[in-house]
């Protein structure tokens, strides 16, 4: 059986639909149903089965994902021993970087790369951890350079190997023309009658945010404004019309932003790299890794708000 059809059967069982898969691989939808009925006939047993307008996968199609998903991750492991046996790193790396991380960490890792690892291509694209971890599982990522909240963790999974960067602490942040007192711990209750930011529903920061308010403040937070894009969040808050939860990487990075710990228990998150298992020691994967970890301790360096791991 072809490994090519193998992986559309693991997206398949993944993504829950043939378009999704069409979609995710750059596919048309009808040339995936062929390749899948090609690998029926090749399996000698009934695979999928239509349920309404789609498909789902028989007993036996769970089993043949199951070998697929480790026929697949075999073939990743040789092609990363066989890398490895390259004088430098090559090849093509696929990473995914949470914004926040992507402006403190990213351009010195690229620059780096450049001189230690010139014949590495390195693609940089934007995602929120959770959907970049999904993607990552789905072999459409390489990397993912993601963040982890302490009161809500980032699902973990055992095909995924993950090494900690940097941990920084997560403030409140408030208009600076408040005057407020810097650096003093900010009693969260203080604020209930404020518009707060967050990012979208089921994201970190809006579950740290609802967290914060409920555990220290004793109230829900009044989200008017949703954006995942962090430096809006920031911009919301230097004119006034909000306030929130920043890292300190962002938070510290404007005049008009005053930024406070919050009272009681501190609250931090973690900025971490995850690959999958079968690319661990690969010398790309590693080639980034170690970059990472440099520009870490670059950006770390002589602050106590953010700490290199």
């Amino acid at each position: 059986m072809e490994l090519r059809r193998l992986r559309l059967l693991a997206e398949l069982e993944h993504r829950g639909t043939i378009a999704a898969v069409a979609e995710a691989l750059s596919f048309s939808p009808s040339s995936v149903s062929v390749q899948l009925a090609e690998l029926e006939r090749e399996a000698g047993s009934v695979i999928l089965q239509r349920v309404g307008r789609g498909v789902q996968l028989t007993a036996a199609g769970r089993l043949l994902a199951q070998h697929a998903r480790e026929a697949l991750s075999a073939d990743e492991a040789v092609r990363a021993e066989m890398a490895a046996t390259a004088e430098r790193p090559g090849g093509r790396l696929r990473i995914a970087v949470v914004q926040t991380a992507a402006l403190a960490l990213v351009p010195p890792v690229l620059a780096g790369l450049a001189r230690s690892a010139p014949e590495l291509r390195v693609e940089v694209v934007g995602r929120e951890t959770e959907a970049a971890l999904d993607e990552l599982r789905a072999r459409g990522l390489d990397l993912v350079v993601g963040i982890d909240y302490e009161p809500v963790p980032t699902s973990r999974h055992r095909d995924v190997h993950r090494t900690d960067l940097l941990q920084e602490d997560v403030l409140v942040a408030v208009p600076a023309r408040t005057r407020p007192r810097l650096g003093v711990p900010i009693d969260v209750r203080t604020l209930e009658s404020a518009a707060w930011a967050a990012s979208r529903p089921g994201s970190g920061h809006s579950a740290a945010v609802e967290y914060v308010c409920a555990r220290h403040g004793g109230f829900a937070p009044d989200i008017r404004h949703r954006t995942d894009d962090s430096l809006i969040l920031r911009a919301l808050v230097s004119s006034g019309h909000a306030v929130t939860l920043l890292p300190a990487l962002i938070g510290t990075a404007t005049p008009q932003v005053a930024v406070r710990p919050v009272e009681g228990t501190p609250l931090v998150r973690t900025i971490f790299s995850a690959t999958r298992e079968a690319l661990r020691g690969s010398p790309g994967v590693e080639a980034v890794r170690a970059a990472l970890h440099q520009a870490a301790q670059v950006v770390t360096q002589d602050r106590t708000d953010v700490r290199a791991l």
